[in-house]
């Protein structure tokens, strides 16, 4: 029966062959997009099962490479894709538990499934890799500084004796406002009606006796003056 033999690299290794290493693609390919492939390539099986599920978040990413900025890291893995070292197969989504699952690759080296390696990364043209971000023009939101910024004093703030909120009491909120009534609906004088409702070519004829009337009537003389005279 033969024995097991122990390895030498106690814990893992992770494996960078040679044929990688010597292609234009990855001469070519900035510091921390190696990197990136390395650390993404440590969480790939020995028997290579879970290639094109091999996720990595750019929050763990950024902490194991030793990094602050996650952008840099969303900017290697556009640039392991641009090279063709990396394929992202999933959108990273929100699991069922709370937790975020990054997005998902495989690498291009090694078979995917049922389906042979695509080493895209030998087929490189030679065009470098420019970063363009998704969201363009857009711009961060400056605070607003403490200085001249106008704020309630402590005193604006109403505050209980008793652990509660302060809510407003009844009578601080006005009452609805109602429909007015018909009654309390204003009229226009018959007069002004009457000239609303006239037209400019015909008129009503005018009795006799009006002030209106052309020429004007001619008073009577009462009995009293009659007497006087």
């Amino acid at each position: 029966m033969k024995r097991k033999r122990a390895s030498r690299y106690p814990g893992g290794f992770t494996i960078l062959p040679k044929r990688i290493t010597e292609t234009p693609a990855w001469r070519a390919m900035s510091p921390g997009s190696r990197l990136l492939w390395i650390e993404l390539r440590g969480w790939l099986r020995n028997n290579g099962a879970n290639n094109g599920k091999v996720f990595l978040t750019c929050r763990d990413a950024a902490k194991a490479i030793g990094t602050k900025s996650k952008s840099s890291i969303v900017r290697w893995y556009a640039e392991n894709e641009h090279y063709g070292f990396l394929v992202k197969t999933a959108h990273g989504f929100l699991g069922s538990n709370g937790h975020g699952i990054g997005d998902q690759y495989r690498f291009t080296d090694l078979a995917h499934g049922t389906h042979p390696p695509t080493r895209d990364f030998e087929k490189w043209g030679g065009e470098m890799f420019v970063y363009t971000p998704r969201r363009r023009g857009y711009k961060k939101q400056s605070p607003v500084p403490t200085m001249g910024t106008r704020r309630s004093h402590h005193g604006d703030i109403q505050t209980t004796s008793a652990r509660g909120s302060v809510c407003t009491h009844h009578g601080d909120i006005d009452e609805p406002l109602q429909r007015s009534h018909h009654g309390d609906i204003s009229r226009l004088p018959a007069g002004s009606v009457a000239k609303k409702q006239g037209s400019s070519t015909a008129r009503a004829p005018t009795q006799v006796g009006d002030a209106g009337s052309n020429p004007a009537p001619v008073a009577t003389t009462t009995t009293t003056e009659k007497e006087v005279s």
